[in-house]
């Protein structure tokens, strides 16, 4: 499983396009003020959507997560690559919010589940870094390649159809990712069972704010 984890790393930071992706709006005819517009649209979407991944996660497994967020880059990257329209990008967009927030903190939790079921818990940091440091490999071969790609190709636009591969390549890893490291799921899906995770989660939330907020007065 640690070359699994340390694989997902890998891949993961396989980000062709970020080195070029304001280069390759530039590219779609999109402004400094559009472009600004869609990043920070992205970033709303993925705050909205921390909490309520992390409870579709809790109650319908991790791995299930993990995949549904790697599907929505892809479906990002395909808007990317073949849309010009500001509207359509929006969308792409969305979906990259989409995928952000349901990866985050929830592979570390599988990591941390898996380590606990092997009775390794004290082996937390030593392992989590290791795999960091995977990642951290990932990111410099990813800006040798990225470069390559747009110096051979001649446009930024391609970028995206290539940074479909390596998630792709994510989604077969995380099929080999054994079952229990989903925890305790539900096998169907209930809004009802999300909207009272969701409550419990916001509430504890309030609990916490308050308790600090009293502290520290």
């Amino acid at each position: 499983m640690l070359f699994r984890f340390s694989l997902y790393g890998f891949l993961k930071n396989q980000r062709y396009y970020d080195p070029f992706l304001i280069l390759a709006f530039l590219e779609k005819d999109l402004s400094f003020f559009q472009i600004g517009i869609l990043i920070g649209f992205r970033e709303i979407c993925t705050n909205l959507f921390e909490i309520p991944s992390g409870a579709v996660a809790d109650l319908y497994g991790r791995r299930r997560a993990m995949i549904f967020s790697f599907c929505a880059y892809i479906a990002s990257f395909v808007t990317f690559a073949v849309s010009n329209s500001l509207l359509l990008l929006f969308g792409g967009m969305f979906f990259f919010g989409l995928g952000d927030a349901f990866r985050s903190g929830t592979h570390k939790a599988m990591i941390f589940e898996w380590l606990r079921m092997q009775g390794r818990s004290g082996e937390q940091t030593k392992v989590y870094g290791y795999t960091r440091s995977w990642s951290q490999m990932g990111s410099a071969v990813s800006v040798l390649i990225a470069g390559g790609l747009v110096f051979y190709h001649g446009n930024f636009t391609d970028i995206f159809w290539f940074s479909i591969i390596p998630y792709g390549l994510n989604i077969v890893n995380f099929l080999g990712y054994p079952a229990q490291l989903d925890g305790n799921r539900q096998s169907d899906f209930s809004l009802k069972a999300v909207a009272h995770l969701l409550g419990n989660a916001l509430k504890r939330s309030v609990q916490f704010s308050s308790l600090c907020f009293d502290t520290f007065s």
